[in-house]
């Protein structure tokens, strides 16, 4: 009788524990599902086609649209365990690149690249690396890609969670397929990769923190953007304002070089919800000036190629739930400023 009862609960235990298993990859599907709508991953080119990455339960799907045309292009689609990241254009337009990487980076770290060609409306499969590839970048003369890489998924500090750790500065060079490391920074983020027109160089966001010896300097780390020469990057240098006191973050440099369109906290001081505008800085005048005042959430610029228009996100929702994107224009000083109605047509 015994042996029944134990067989009867053994048996009970091995149901209910294949029942929560179940009811687990249920809810984390669920929760999958729920991401909808417009991101914030999008792309201009040189010919003012529009690359943006929308979420339909779960599924991240990839678009091209003109503004003059009312069709919107599905480039490609992926399971909702896939995330899509930084579309990007080459600068003749004729390359549409990307990246997918999964959701889930508690059981493995896992980035694909891939090329979108405009002409012959195809995709290949350019490499896999097993790291979180978080941007890419097309090197002017289209020899190779730079891209921002992060190799571990750990607890930056016993009070966070886990997150992508220790990125660097990769190159890809396109015709030898081979991948060359071009920095030794190994940071908690980078962010905002961008390539000098001379190819030579990059700029990017990251903490300021080489002066950083105790806890206290690190709480006190500010967030600046970087210029890095490639064949000699420790000669590494601040080329926005060292003496700002509010961290910038989202970045974009016009054209001719002249210009930061960054993304920083408006209202430090306020002691209520933070207000992220978007600031131009002239990098000889060492002039600022605030070009948005939404007084919610702006942020991702991105420069037209003739330099006449900026484009960036805007969450109306910030602060309020899950993000809700809507892609904005205005000229270069900030004037004439629109929104552009993003409604994808699947057919």
């Amino acid at each position: 009788m015994k042996k029944k009862n134990l067989m009867f609960l053994l048996i009970c235990l091995s149901s209910l524990t294949v029942g929560l298993a179940i009811l687990g990859m249920f809810f984390n599907k669920t929760e999958n599902e729920k991401q909808n709508g417009l991101s914030n991953q999008y792309d201009v080119s040189s010919e003012n086609e529009i690359a943006y990455v929308a979420y339909e339960k779960g599924k991240p799907q990839l678009f091209l649209h003109r503004e003059e045309e009312p069709k919107h292009t599905v480039v490609a689609e992926y399971d909702e365990e896939t995330m899509i990241l930084d579309p990007t254009f080459s600068d003749d337009g004729s390359i549409l690149a990307y990246i997918t990487t999964n959701k889930d980076k508690e059981t493995e770290l896992i980035s694909t690249i891939h090329f979108y060609s405009l002409e012959e409306n195809t995709i290949t499969d350019v490499f896999t690396d097993f790291s979180t590839v978080t941007e890419i970048e097309f090197k002017p003369d289209h020899s190779s890609l730079l891209y921002l890489r992060a190799g571990t998924f750990e607890n930056y500090s016993p009070i966070t969670g886990k997150r992508p750790h220790n990125f660097d500065v990769y190159e890809y060079n396109l015709d030898q397929k081979t991948h060359q490391q071009k920095t030794n920074l190994e940071q908690y983020s980078i962010y905002s990769l961008n390539v000098a027109k001379s190819g030579d160089r990059v700029f990017l966001g990251r903490d300021d923190d080489s002066d950083a010896e105790t806890a206290e300097d690190i709480f006190e780390v500010k967030q600046r953007i970087f210029e890095i020469p490639l064949d000699s990057p420790e000669e590494m240098s601040i080329i926005s304002d060292p003496e700002r006191e509010v961290s910038i973050f989202s970045f974009t440099i016009t054209p001719d070089g002249n210009d930061l369109i960054f993304q920083t906290i408006s209202n430090p001081n306020d002691g209520g919800i933070f207000k992220y505008e978007l600031f131009k800085y002239n990098l000889e005048t060492k002039e600022e000036k605030q070009l948005t005042r939404f007084g919610d959430h702006t942020s991702d610029p991105v420069v037209s190629a003739d330099g006449s228009t900026i484009y960036f996100m805007r969450d109306k929702k910030f602060a309020k739930g899950n993000p809700d994107y809507h892609l904005y224009k205005m000229s270069i000083d900030g004037d004439q400023m629109e929104e552009l109605v993003l409604e994808p047509n699947m057919e």
